[in-house]
């Protein structure tokens, strides 16, 4: 009776610490790529990596889970999505805004299946989990680096969102009140962009379309002008040729959100928290409140240097405004 009742005890504390198996057949992830499919250096890779990790984490095995490309046309994204909801997924990730218009479609076909849309905050649904990251944490955290960096006191926003360009100059001038902040407006031309260039030694370019700003500093700027960049948006930061330029990356974290979608769906629950309640949009928005946004350095860093910015962001944090 004693040895039955200490089986039955150390069963319950290991159902208990466990994480959730795939043994479960009702509970089924498939994952829709962006165009590139593996190999991209871009969202597509780091949510890969994720996967993996949550993979192990959870014993998910075939049929359970499932990944899929996509050669980018409306056709294909759609034919690809439908799919998976008719075999039984009940969780489909999509990856990247370029599936916003066929998940807001396949999602309302089919309202028991749970969508999630990685790197948007779009689509009005309770069966969408728009999973999101505060851009403009992002952006603060660039200041704040620039601005402990630059030699000249002279650094530069390289973009074309005015939201995102006051948020770095405030975190610049919570390091130094009297830095120059340069906007360098990007894509508009060519010539502003290395105009501005030159008037600055540390430069946060958000501009993720091609390669042309890096491109730019490597040609005529190399030994002037370091950059930050955006991981994983800016696929061309990870080039080899480009290490030397670059000073820092703000980084967009997959794991977490991808181990919360998966867990929560092989829990049959779904990650719906209020993201925007005036447009009805629910998922969950990651930020550097909760690790979903955070920095890399490129190059060396003091410990005095690292402490003042880990300091000007629990400050930052601190602050309602940041919320």
């Amino acid at each position: 009776m004693k040895l039955r009742a200490l089986l039955l005890i150390f069963t319950l504390i290991f159902s208990a610490v466990s994480p959730a198996r795939a043994e479960n057949p009702s509970a089924k992830v498939a994952v829709a790529y962006d165009i590139g499919f593996l190999g991209d250096n871009s969202f597509n890779d780091a949510v890969n990596e994720a996967l993996v990790t949550a993979k192990k984490k959870y014993n998910l095995v075939e049929p359970f889970i499932r990944e899929v490309p996509t050669n980018g046309s409306a056709v294909d994204r759609l034919s690809r999505l439908r799919f998976l909801a008719q075999n039984g997924y009940n969780l489909v990730i999509a990856v990247g805004s370029g599936y916003r218009e066929t998940v807001r479609r396949v999602s309302m076909e089919y309202p028991d299946i749970q969508f999630a849309l990685i790197n948007d905050k779009a689509i009005g649904q309770m069966n969408v989990s728009n999973i999101y990251f505060r851009e403009d944490h992002g952006a603060y955290l660039s200041g704040v680096i620039a601005a402990t960096f630059s030699k000249k006191k002279s650094i530069g926003f390289i973009g074309s969102d005015p939201d995102l360009f006051v948020s770095f100059s405030a975190g610049a001038r919570a390091i130094s009140k009297t830095i120059r902040v340069v906007n360098i407006a990007y894509p508009d031309s060519l010539a502003a962009l290395k105009s501005g260039l030159g008037k600055i030694d540390v430069g946060y370019s958000t501009w993720d379309g091609d390669a042309t700003v890096l491109t730019t500093v490597l040609d005529g700027y190399a030994k002037k002008v370091k950059l930050i960049v955006e991981r994983p948006d800016q696929y061309f930061s990870e080039l080899n040729s480009a290490q030397s330029v670059i000073l820092a990356s703000i980084n967009k974290n997959l794991t977490r959100p991808i181990d919360q979608l998966v867990g929560a769906a092989l829990a049959q629950r779904s990650i719906i928290d209020v993201v925007d309640e005036k447009e009805g949009i629910y998922g969950r928005e990651y930020s550097l409140r909760n690790r979903g946004v955070s920095f890399t350095m490129n190059a060396p860093i003091s410990s005095t240097q690292r402490a003042r910015i880990n300091l000007e962001i629990k400050k930052f944090l601190a602050n309602p405004k940041s919320k």
